[in-house]
């Protein structure tokens, strides 16, 4: 006699329905993933943008000083602000002007320095004061002429 065996019957619509969600599962993480970047980038760029704007606005600010400064410094204003000021003072002359270098010391060659360098090995003192400083950083008394008397007596 024939028995009866049970035979197991795989189907498969049941691996199916597991793949199947096992997809939607995974779909639907890769869409939080992407909205979550998408919300950083967003987010990113609008801070971008802030500061860009503050960038602008700072620039703005910045060329609009520039402008009012280079305004200040025309002759005409500079004359007005000694007056206001109370001060007796003018542009200087040429001879006058010293042009510095990237050093902090004057460009060889110009009169001016010759000149102020001149006057000051002539009388190498200061008002009210009778001491030479010499080069050494040495301090020695000096005799008092009536050439130093006179112009320390104007200064004074």
């Amino acid at each position: 006699m024939k028995r009866n065996k049970k035979v197991k019957k795989y189907t498969r619509c049941t691996m199916n329905s597991v793949n199947i969600v096992a997809l939607i599962v995974l779909s639907f993480f890769a869409m939080m993933v992407y909205w979550s970047q998408d919300a950083r980038c967003t987010a990113l760029a609008q801070e971008i943008g802030k500061a860009e704007k503050e960038y602008k606005r700072l620039e703005r600010d910045c060329q609009r000083e520039v402008s009012s400064w280079e305004e200040l410094k025309t002759p005409d204003n500079l004359q007005q602000a000694f007056i206001r000021h109370g001060l007796d003072m003018g542009q200087p002359n040429q001879e006058q002007v010293i042009h510095m270098g990237q050093k902090g010391l004057p460009k060889p060659g110009q009169m001016s320095v010759a000149r102020i360098r001149a006057r000051r090995s002539q009388t190498d003192r200061i008002v009210g004061v009778d001491y030479q400083i010499r080069a050494r950083k040495t301090v020695q008394p000096r005799a008092v002429t009536a050439k130093t008397n006179k112009r320390a007596a104007v200064r004074r």
